[in-house]
This record gives structure tokens, sequence and C-alpha cells, in this order.
């Protein structure tokens, strides 16, 4: 087959199968006819497949909401590692927000309900943007601007989302649920610290861990639910757990205003690591000379701390990205994406969004 023909039916790809002999004939006049003849059957080949191919391409992916709209429960929430009722709760808030255009100088705007799932696509997952750009047919940029919009319009619900217990009917409801699962009186919280994994960074050194990775520190304070009831992240995975603790607006808020922030002699719980403090109470160190007592209570103690682990393995387990950031190496945006992930974990609990954190 001649370069020209091919030429002639990438400029004019909507020529039909049927008349693929007749355009190949006057569009190619100079060429000997026995040439084309012996061509011709290679051609009646050729072209149907490159039609084929060609219209694949064209198909539009706007379909793809009706593709995720045609999925089960069941589907949606393995795909999108939330439900349809509370995706639709917050896709209705996103519209109210503002924070979507409603306009895009007489283009067609991308509306909230598509950006929640591009946004959902990447949180979900660990995979690149391209994959997740071509799915809903958007460029590269698109995809990531949007992503940074659903991140900044969450991240304004913090405080909404992610409260310390203030009244005293929360207090005393979360106590009596640690206490049910513990058997430890006036415990408010589990706190603890969980490395994100990261790629390196330019100052690396105060990145990597003990383990030897890079990482970032996400420090929260959990109920008895497993609800973050306070958030602290960005910190370099060089840090130790206290560190971060002391460098936290918590630890100076319970310093100089206990009562205020732990009332009727409530404490949090951690691990070893950290320091026995009038609000914080870590197991007894571990030793020959522990009492029954003593021993007893740790065994108490750890069974409460459980829950700091399964609270991590559950948010990492939905929202796979939080596992890994790979490629992104601006840690604002890494630190906002983990912060808006444990809004959305909240959300889904409040609306008892189960979910398996094996899966």
């Amino acid at each position: 087959m001649s370069d020209k023909k091919i030429i002639l039916w990438l400029t004019n790809p909507i020529v039909s199968s049927d008349d693929s002999d007749s355009s190949c004939w006057s569009d190619l006049s100079s060429v000997k006819s026995e040439s084309c003849e012996e061509e011709d059957e290679d051609d009646r080949l050729f072209f149907p497949l490159m039609q084929y191919l060609i219209r694949l391409r064209r198909i539009r992916v706007d379909d793809y909401l009706h593709i995720v709209d045609s999925w089960t429960d069941a589907e949606f929430k393995n795909r999108l590692r939330l439900s349809r009722k509370t995706a639709y709760i917050l896709i209705d808030d996103l519209e109210k927000s503002g924070f979507i255009a409603t306009h895009k100088f007489g283009l067609k705007p991308l509306e909230p309900k598509l950006c929640f799932y591009i946004f959902l696509s990447f949180i979900a997952n660990t995979e690149p943007l391209t994959p997740i750009a071509t799915r809903f047919d958007i460029s590269i940029s698109s995809t990531f601007r949007v992503i940074r919009r659903v991140i900044a319009w969450l991240l304004t619900k913090l405080n909404h989302a992610v409260k310390w217990p203030t009244e005293y009917n929360e207090v005393k409801t979360i106590c009596e649920n640690f206490h049910t699962r513990s058997g430890i009186s006036n415990i408010l919280g589990v706190i603890d610290c969980t490395h994100i994994k990261i790629e390196k960074p330019t100052n690396a050194t105060r990145y990597c861990n003990s383990k030897g990775y890079f990482s970032i520190i996400l420090q929260v304070t959990i109920d008895a639910n497993m609800r973050f009831t306070n958030i602290y992240c960005g910190e370099p995975g060089s840090l130790s757990s206290v560190r971060v603790l002391k460098k936290s607006p918590l630890f100076k808020t319970a310093s100089q205003n206990r009562n205020m922030l732990l009332p009727h002699n409530t404490f949090l719980i951690g691990h070893s690591g950290y320091p026995s403090l009038p609000w914080l109470v870590p197991p007894f160190r571990e030793n020959s000379r522990l009492t029954m007592q003593q021993r007893e209570f740790n065994s108490l103690h750890a069974s409460a701390r459980r829950l700091s682990n399964k609270a991590f393995n559950l948010l990492k387990s939905r929202f796979k990205r939080i596992k890994l950031f790979t490629v992104y190496r601006n840690i604002t945006f890494i630190t906002d994406t983990v912060v808006a992930a444990c809004i959305l974990h909240n959300y889904c609990l409040n609306e008892n969004d189960n979910f398996n954190e094996t899966a």
C-alpha cells in the first residue's frame, strides 16, 4: 500500500469501507492501475480496521458518568470507596459551595458530580493522573486542578467533621465506650502517629524516618468509635512521636488549660514512647518489678490502643493514595490530601458507611 493512500485515509477517516475502492482510484489517478489492483485486497482489510479504531478513539468518555451511574451499589463502593449515599450527600454540598466554577468562558463547565468522582478516583487508588484523565476525557492539568479544588473544599469542612468533644454528654459517652472496651475509666481518646510514605524530597534527610523510607507524619486522637477528634499532619518523618506531639497545638492547649480540653479528670492514652503527663497516660514500663495490677493495666491499655491501628488501617485501605504518594513532591499538597482523607473518614463513620479494611 502506498504512503499517499495512508495519508489520504487519515485526513479523511469518514470514508466507508464500501467506498474505499473508488476513493483509491479517484485520489491516486497517477498510480498505475495494476498497482491498485494488487493492493485492492489489502485495502478491504486495512480501511475497515482503521475506521473501527478511530471510532473507538472518538467515543466520548463523558459517558463515563453514565457508566458510574450504571454500577451496582457494591461496584460503586468497591471502586470509589464510599457508598452512593455518602457520595451524593457530599456532592450536594459541593454543588452549593461555589468551589466548582459554574461558567467556563463559553465552554461547558465540569459539573460537581463529575469533579467529585474524579477526586474519589484519585484518592481511592495509587494510579497516575493519566488514566484518570483519560477515563473522564479531560486533560491531565484539568484533572489535577479539579482534585485541588475538591481538596480545598473539603478542608473548609475540617472543623465540622473533626471535632473535639466539648459537651458533657459527648465526653461521658466516649468515656463509657472506652470503659466498655477496655475496662479503664475516664479515657477520652487514644493518641498515635502514622507515617505517610512519600517520594524522596529535596531536603531528604529530614524526611527519612527510622525505618529507612521518606515520610510525613500524621498525628491523630481518636474516640472509641475510631473517629478522629484531632489531626496534626505534615511534620517530617525523622521526628519522633514525642517531638511531633510537642510541636502540635494539642500539646500547647492541654498543657496550658487541661480542664478545658480534658474535663472531669479525663485523659488520653498513648504508647510507651509518649511521656507520662497529667493528661496523657502511657503504659507502665515493662520490667521485672511490675505488680500484677500494673501488668493487668498494661494489658487493658494495649487493648484500647489497638483502636488507633485499626483506624489507620481503615484510613489507608479505604483511601489507598494515603499509603504512598508517588510522583507528588509538594509537601503542602500531600498534607492537604491526607487531611482531606481524614475528613472523609469521619463523614463515612457518621453515615455508617462501613468498609472492609482488608479490601
